[in-house]
């Protein structure tokens, strides 16, 4: 047998394409046409170094979309004269008062429909009411702000969503956005994520379904299937309320150190892996 012919043996065996293995036995093996046992000495192994086409395209196909959330962030960057806002129709007492979406052309109506669909939203509307939530201002969260999902700054001044994918192509699932949002809500009256605040985040996400009037008639009471929050999913939401400074209440200023940074994006990459 041939180098060449081992080659194609391991590209049709391992998937690998002839042209991306590295053949190693004491250095790299180049001479396709030279017979095997001419190459490597008895009872030594020939090591194949490559990675599966499959494998390989996909790779190459998340990488051309972070090539396009570069530009695409670097084309939107977020600034105060970004954010556009609109007031909201509704009459409640308790509720959100203004809507702000980021001016971002590509898609921009529909980043607002969902702040107001969020808004609208029965079982939302229905928790404000009950805990008697009054929030200034909900606005969509930059990707390019925060490694994080949302913010409450001043228990109800500001709350930030994050709205759209990371390359600010798509949007996030409108349940998974909402989920979030009764993250935030919980904000309004425990800062720090203690026990507290897990216990008030549990009631939210179930209230918003168990108060919602519109799914009458559908499958509620004891078969319904509530959100659970798991207190480790706690950090990659939002690391906890902000004051008016930006830094977490109850803490210190946010660390800008390398480690930080990667444990928080691991943790919020794990969290978008349980909410999928």
């Amino acid at each position: 047998m041939t180098l060449g012919q081992l080659r194609a043996h391991v590209e049709q065996q391992y998937d690998i394409s002839a042209v991306d293995q590295k053949l190693i036995c004491k250095g790299l093996l180049r001479n396709d046409t030279a017979m095997i046992r001419d190459l490597v000495p008895n009872e030594s192994k020939i090591v194949v170094m490559g990675t599966p086409s499959a494998e390989l395209a996909s790779f190459q196909a998340l990488n051309a979309r972070r090539q396009i959330g570069r530009a695409n962030n670097l084309k939107y960057r977020a600034s105060a004269s970004d954010v556009y806002h609109t007031r909201a129709t509704t009459t409640d007492e308790y509720g959100f008062g203004v809507f702000k979406e980021l001016n971002i052309a590509h898609r921009r109506q529909d980043a607002l429909q969902m702040l107001h669909r969020l808004g609208r939203d029965e079982g939302v509307r229905q928790v404000m009411r009950k805990h008697k939530y009054n929030v200034q201002l909900l606005r969509e969260l930059h990707p390019n702000e925060r490694t994080i999902l949302g913010y409450n700054r001043n228990r109800g001044e500001e709350i930030a969503l994050r709205l759209r994918t990371d390359d600010l192509e798509g949007f996030r699932d409108y349940q998974s956005v909402r989920r979030v949002l009764m993250h935030e809500l919980a904000h309004m009256v425990w800062d720090a994520h203690d026990d507290n605040f897990h216990k008030l985040n549990r009631e939210h996400c179930k209230e918003v379904v168990e108060l919602d009037w519109t799914l009458r008639g559908q499958t509620v009471g004891p078969h319904v299937e509530y959100y659970e929050p798991q207190p480790s999913d706690a950090e990659a939401v939002d690391g906890g309320s902000l004051a008016a400074s930006g830094f977490v209440l109850g803490g210190t200023a946010p660390s800008s150190s390398d480690s930080r940074d990667t444990m928080r994006e691991q943790t919020y990459s794990a969290y978008m892996r349980r909410a999928k």
